[in-house]
Order: C-alpha cells, then structure tokens, then sequence
C-alpha cells in the first residue's frame, strides 16, 4: 500500500509499480513485440519496455510530440530506451506508420478518456484491432468511474470537470466487438495510491492530473479535506481471431 504520498517523485514510482503490474497482469511477456497507443510521457510504455525485456520491442505512437521530452526522460529513468521507438500518428489511423499483423500485442493505457473526439472510439478500436497478429491481444486500460471513497470521487470529479471522455465500460466492450475481437475479458485492478492534499496541488501531469482555476473552485474544499487517490482501473483485453 502507498498511502499519504507527499512528494512528486515517490508518487511517480508509486504510479510506475502499478503500471508494471499492469502490464503483467494483461500478458506481457519476455521478447514481445508490443504497440502502445497514445503513449503521452512514456509511463506505461516503460512499464511495458521493461516488461518485454531486453530481447523485446516497444512502438510507442502519440499524435502529438509534446511531451517527446518527458517521454525520452522515462525511458531513460528506466533504462529501457533501446528497446523502444516512437512514432508521431493519429491513433484512428495508424496505417502511415504500423502495418497489418505488425505486434504481438497492442496496448493503451487511459488513452481513451483523453480523446478530443470520444466518437473516434471504434476507429481507435479496429486500428488496434488491425495491426495485431492473429492471436494476438488488445489490451486497453481506463480510469474506472466509480468511486468507494471521497478521495477517488475527488480524482474522478477532476476529471469530469476538466472535460475528460470518461466512457462507460459498456461502450468500450462494444467498440471491441464492432472491431471483431473475440473473448473479451474485463477486469480489475485496486489500487493504494494516495495523494495528499499538499501534493494534489503540484505538477502532476505525469500521473495524469491537471487543474484549472474553474475546477480548483469546485474542488479545493474536498481536496483540502480528504486529498485525492487513483480509483481503479478497468482493464479490457480482446482476442484477436
């Protein structure tokens, strides 16, 4: 357990441990060849790199280079830069970059809930879908919106406010059936990471956390109050036939 975190970098390994036990639990094995979609600063795709080990490969794909630096910092923390590349495109067309059947698996980590356009969810899905083997598995992982405390409603009215696409996890097992995958598992993942109301305040960009003067307005008195914690994640992994 991770309780009362109170300073960036401990948050960080905390968010990272979670991340590798994550990937893990979806199946990511030793020599792999896996896509992560949306990979933003690199987190997951470290977990995912350290995970494949040295004989493995990781593409990593972002429609923006915005955080291209943080991404290279994470990689570099982890020692896991030689087995990752990265490539600049829209994850509702990856066909500039990543042919058909290319990975062994295909992953995201909350890529969804960051969409600008949620309607793109079932392209996201079949280009997913696409270029893993048959075989092969798409595992994606999303914020779970339900909360057993203060601390994780606080985390998730965050999110809301901030105008996050935070999909019902019915629409996500039927973007993966639209897609074809077959066998779709829904499971998940509890998790202990705590932030203290010190600490809510920060930079937090990296654990995916960000504040506006609007939502600071809403929520300064509950994060005052109770700090905020990661609720749990929901993960959704679909085979591919």
């Amino acid at each position: 357990m991770t309780w009362n975190i109170t300073d960036a970098e401990t948050l960080e390994n905390a968010v990272f441990r979670l991340k590798l036990e994550i990937a893990r639990r979806i199946g990511v094995q030793k020599g792999m060849a896996v896509v992560d979609v949306g990979c933003g600063q690199g987190g997951f795709t470290a977990a995912v790199a350290k995970t494949v080990g040295k004989h493995g490969k990781v593409l990593a794909v972002d429609i923006s280079t915005e955080y291209l630096d943080e991404f290279t910092r994470r990689l570099d923390k982890y020692h896991v830069k030689e087995r990752v590349a990265f490539s600049q495109a829209d994850s509702a067309d990856l066909r500039p970059v990543i042919l058909d059947e290319a990975a062994d698996m295909v992953v995201s980590y909350r890529l969804l809930e960051e969409l600008k356009r949620p309607q793109d969810i079932r392209k996201i899905v079949k280009e997913m879908a696409r270029i893993v083997k048959k075989r092969g598995r798409v595992c994606i992982t999303e914020l779970s919106i339900k909360a057993e405390n203060k601390a994780e409603e606080t985390y998730i009215r965050l999110h809301k406010e901030s105008g996050d696409s935070l999909f019902e996890p019915e629409e996500i097992v039927e973007a993966m059936k639209t897609a074809e995958l077959k066998n779709i598992i829904v499971y998940e993942v509890r998790t202990e990471v705590w932030f203290s109301p010190g600490l809510a305040r920060q930079d937090l960009s990296f654990a995916q956390v960000w504040f506006n003067a609007n939502v600071d307005k809403t929520l300064g008195s509950l994060i005052d109050k109770f700090g905020m914690k990661y609720p749990a994640l929901l993960t959704f992994s679909g085979l591919r036939r």
